[in-house]
């Protein structure tokens, strides 16, 4: 009976697979899993039956794309596979299969995990296959492309030399007629243009060409792989070019590049990768020979990649980055706003919701350059609303999708849970499962036609579902930038200064109230006109050295390291904060016409290697004159957005208004901070009558620490702080138990928090190599529902912690009741006493204040 039903299951799975009907896909699995239920496992065709069920359950997860059921095929098929011995002449083929799946689950979700798995069970499969097996050519081609992939994740050279070998052994175990012989020829001679692109042997380029040109011989007219392989052909001889200069191989390498995209239809998913190689081919003639029509020709390709409505939204945003730097570099008749504007509001779904974190900064790593271009072209042209747009939108991204679309998305689930779940399975599905295909060796590869028609008509429902979401209350600004208008409440309680620096120019564009919360915002434009990008670039690499050459890591209780450093680079530490003084402060609070004394609150938000400088502390600490220095002038807040203080409201002090005190004097594989128990008894004592919680010590573990904070209204945390270097998202503080990281930080807002003094060490030291993205624990903070944060941007000295501590606290609870908009004021006052205390600048500089 079980084979009976396993018969019709699979009947009705052909005939989904003809029709697409999702019905007839329901009842398959419904039947084959009825089929396994019935057959006991030690039947000789349980194996048969399961990876029937596992077929169809990956055929759903294709049409839908539910991880949950990618997840089940797995583990269906691994169950197959298992109850198979390794003698069984199918067992290769069955570990293949699995292989496909988890391979298939890696290109989803890029878990380097996945691709290990799927290496090995392949390797398995090789194994177990005699060579004259005539399958054995197909196991040792899905090793070689994983390992490939492996190594375009790593870089581990082995893994280069490994996939050609395995390749190679596929090629020379294929018979010239066998339909599968362009696919392997083609795929090494993808890891040989690979291997010389990494060594520069002209021997493998030379074959690369060779193999590639030998796959487009064995392939059919209107086979659906042609352009691909075109493509590929193309791009080996643009290399033989470049390397020897023959303007035959530019022509030829046209051509064929021109013939790879005019064989891709409209709305297919790999036409924008191919018109961006088209368009690089181009302007690389271009270059070569400076005719306008190859320009004019390469800017046609990148913007068409660029406004594609299908296609992996990173190659449609390099396209658009190519397309709007040479809009702004070479074209009057070109508008660069445009290019920048679809550049920019494809950003969102570069940094994808479904990525990691990790993820999404990895792909954004490169992202500063052309955000910092957009806002200093729309400058350039006066268009100084929309350059403050820019600004705000390209700066933190991944902050944005975690508040403006992560909670939209969350009541987007809520209010309509089918409408959020299908446009995260159609976006996911656009980002490129369409543009793979070849996993399922029992089906014929779709036609290029039925490709495109898929991508657009998914293409058109995202569109039509974004649409719909933002006709929804409150979902105005999903997946693109706020309007100006939205972001002028943030400059109502005093400046804000956007600072961007840019190899074009470097500018700052300040925010003007005038006068209350409701009235009009202006722009004063003040260009920086002594200040390059190279220098901002310098003044980092050189506050770096001096930070790391004082060994300023951690709060610590040592101080010969810092007073040796203090003698010895006192001067480096005053010619950087003179620089800012003069090339970047200054001309500021000279444009706006400051007088010194006045000590109004201002907003500093920098951008590139500036947003790592202290702007606060600039000045000329060789005069003793009044007027030298910014906190002769304003009381200095930081702001890594404009969002992140348009929130004006303060909340009511309510009857169990409660302060959370962290306190670790001995944390477990950590240097002792005595300083910091004194330091929360001070806070008691000055809170006197105010409730507080105080976790100490062995108290002080991260499901505590954070529990509590969802509780409390201020958070003073006096503890080790760590920045990650590698992975920003594991940044954190050092608890009792183990370091409560950022990314969960983030992970839950929390409601009642109005305020927190971070009283630990790098708690504002962000990620150098994502310059556009506040990615540290400050950061973290505020986009928790903080309004205001008190961090530091080094380590500071334990004994130093007590000090500022009492004096910011005896202002913020003046009289008894909490004010925490007197923070940013009490820290200037705290430090200023600091300083004239005799501290030296590593003592008192790394004091900021963040947000309102």
């Amino acid at each position: 009976k079980s084979s009976r039903i396993y018969d019709l299951g699979t009947s009705i799975q052909l005939r989904f697979e003809r029709h697409g009907i999702v019905e007839d896909l329901e009842r398959a699995i419904s039947l084959n899993q009825a089929a396994v239920d019935l057959t006991p496992d030690g039947h000789p065709g349980k194996p048969v039956i399961l990876g029937g069920l596992g077929k169809s359950i990956q055929s759903r997860f294709e049409w839908f794309e539910d991880i949950g059921d990618l997840e089940r095929a797995i583990l269906i098929k691994q169950a197959a596979a298992n109850l198979m011995p390794n003698g069984h002449p199918d067992k290769p083929g069955w570990l293949n299969n699995l292989g496909n799946s988890v391979r298939l689950r890696f290109e989803r979700l890029r878990d380097v995990k996945d691709l290990e798995r799927a290496i090995s069970i392949y390797q398995a499969a090789v194994d177990l296959t005699p060579d004259r097996h005539p399958d054995k050519p197909s196991w040792l081609n899905s090793l070689g492309s994983s390992v490939q992939s492996r190594f375009e994740r790593l870089k581990d050279f082995k893994d280069l030399e490994r996939s050609i070998s395995f390749q190679q052994a596929a090629v020379d175990l294929t018979s010239d007629d066998h339909p599968d012989k362009p696919d392997w020829l083609n795929n090494l001679g993808i890891s040989l243009h690979l291997r010389f692109q990494n060594f520069g042997d002209i021997r493998d380029l030379e074959k690369a060409i060779s193999l590639s040109q030998a796959a487009i011989d064995l392939t059919p007219d209107g086979h659906p792989d042609k352009p691909a392989r075109l493509n590929n052909l193309g791009r080996s001889i643009q290399s033989h070019f470049e390397r020897h200069g023959d303007v035959e191989d530019l022509e030829r390498a046209i051509s064929l590049a021109q013939a790879a995209v005019d064989l891709t239809p409209e709305g297919h998913p790999a036409k924008p990768a191919r018109l961006y190689g088209l368009g690089n081919v181009f302007l690389c003639r271009f270059r070569s020979k400076r005719h306008l029509n190859d320009l004019h020709s390469a800017i046609n390709s990148y913007s068409t990649s660029a406004i594609s409505g299908s296609g992996p939204s990173i190659t449609r945003f390099q396209a658009a980055d190519k397309w709007a730097g040479l809009a702004s570099l070479y074209l009057c008749d070109q508008d660069p706003l445009i290019a920048f504007e679809y550049a920019l509001n494809l950003l969102p779904q570069v940094a994808w919701l479904g990525m990691s974190l990790t993820s999404q900064h990895a792909q954004l790593t490169g992202a500063s350059d052309l955000v910092r271009l957009a806002v200093a072209v729309a400058i350039e042209l006066q268009h100084f609303d929309i350059a403050i747009q820019w600004a705000e939108y390209g700066r933190s991204i991944v902050w944005q999708n975690l508040l403006s679309l992560r909670n939209p998305l969350d009541d987007l689930q809520k209010a309509h849970p089918e409408l959020a779940m299908r446009l995260q399975s159609i976006s996911q599905h656009l980002e490129g499962s369409l543009s793979h295909h070849g996993y399922s060796e029992e089906e014929e590869p779709a036609s290029l036609q039925d490709v495109a028609n898929k991508a657009s008509t998914l293409a058109s429902e995202r569109d039509k579902i974004i649409k719909q979401v933002r006709e929804t209350p409150g979902f105005e600004y999903f997946l693109k930038a706020k309007t100006f208008d939205k972001l002028r409440p943030a400059a109502y309680e005093g400046p804000v200064a956007i600072i961007n620096i840019d190899k074009l120019r470097s500018d700052a564009l300040i925010l003007i109230p005038n006068g209350s919360q409701d009235s009009n915002v202006k722009i004063v434009h003040i260009p920086l006109e002594s200040f390059s990008h190279d220098m901002s670039v310098n003044l980092l690499r050189d506050f770096s050295r001096l930070l790391s050459s004082a060994g300023v890591r951690a709060r610590d209780t040592r101080k010969s390291e810092r007073e040796l450093c203090v003698r010895d680079r006192e001067n480096s530490f005053k010619s950087i904060l003179y620089s800012l003084w003069v090339h970047v402060v200054k001309p500021i609070l000279d444009g706006l016409a400051y007088q010194p004394g006045g000590h109004s609150r201002f907003w500093w938000c920098a951008t590139g290697p500036l947003a790592f400088l202290p702007i606060h502390a600039a000045g000329n600490y060789d005069s003793d004159l009044v007027g030298d220095k910014t906190s002769d002038y304003v009381v200095s807040s930081y702001t890594p957005t404009l969002t992140a203080i348009l929130d004006q409201s303060q909340p009511d002090m309510t009857e169990d208004f409660q302060i959370l005190t962290v306190a670790q004097p001995s944390t477990p594989h950590a240097p002792p901070l005595p300083e910091t128990e004194g330091e929360i008894r001070q806070i008691k004592e000055i809170a006197n009558g105010i409730r507080i919680q105080g976790l100490i010590n062995d108290e002080a573990t991260t499901t505590r620490v954070l529990q509590a904070m969802k509780e409390s209204n201020w958070i003073h945390l006096a503890c080790h702080g760590m920045q990650d270097h590698k992975e920003s998202m594991k940044s954190g503080f050092w608890l009792h138990d183990k370091i409560l990281e950022l990314s969960e930080l983030i992970r839950e807002p929390l409601p009642k928090t109005d305020f927190a003094f971070l009283s630990a060490c790098q708690t504002a030291k962000g990620d150098e190599k994502v310059a556009e993205e506040s990615v540290h624990l400050a950061a973290g903070m505020l986009f928790s529902g903080c309004r205001g944060v008190i961090a530091t941007m080094w380590s500071i000295q334990d004994e130093d912690g007590p000090k500022v501590t009492k004096a910011v606290y005896e202002r913020m609870l003046k009289d008894g009741k909490p004010n925490r908009k007197e923070a940013a004021r009490a820290l200037h006052e705290a430090v200023k006493e600091l300083r004239e205390s005799g501290a030296d600048f590593l003592s008192w500089v790394p004091f900021i204040h963040m947000g309102r």
